[in-house]
């Protein structure tokens, strides 16, 4: 079972297609999305078979966040603390509408409230149930994580602040 803490070691899972499924009737359709972490290109590949213009490449997220054309970010980032928090940084510093799935707890960690404090239009969505994700050292095989994980959202204008699927 994957921890927090363990994603240190392998912090490298992908996002099954039904995440994205969840969530597909608040995604404008006229939008281009960038997932910044490519990992295989699967989840490209997802978001294009649900009717996304969804693009990203095998290059440095960061530089990717900086000088591609896109509207919104929509991606699953690495959890671990040294990745996500240079992440959050970024994106703060864009102000750039996006959707991550994050574990819940990340909401309360310093580097979030720090990143996102001057953020008045953070909004959730919480899946109905336990996200599982996909562990590239065993695809056959859902990874099911010790925590639980939302959809954090910003500037989308959704109809709530809080969204229970």
């Amino acid at each position: 079972m994957t921890t927090l803490n363990n994603l240190i070691e392998n912090n490298e899972y992908y996002t099954p297609k039904k995440i994205w499924e969840d969530i597909l009737h608040y995604l404008d359709r006229d939008k281009i999305y960038l997932d910044p972490f490519f990992g295989d290109g699967s989840n490209i590949e997802n978001l294009r078979s649900l009717g996304l213009n969804a693009i990203g490449t095998n290059i440095d997220c960061f530089e990717l966040l900086q000088n591609l054309e896109y509207d919104i970010i929509l991606t699953n980032p690495a959890f671990s603390k040294n990745i996500l928090t240079e992440f959050l940084y970024n994106l703060s510093s864009l102000d750039r509408s996006f959707i991550i799935i994050l574990p819940i707890t990340k909401i309360f960690s310093k580097y979030f409230r720090t990143a996102f404090r001057q953020y008045k239009s953070i909004q959730l969505i919480i899946p109905k149930s336990r996200m599982s994700f996909i562990d590239p050292l065993n695809p056959s095989k859902k990874s099911n994580p010790s925590f639980c994980c939302c959809y954090v959202c910003y500037k989308l204008n959704l109809p709530s602040d809080i969204i229970f699927l």
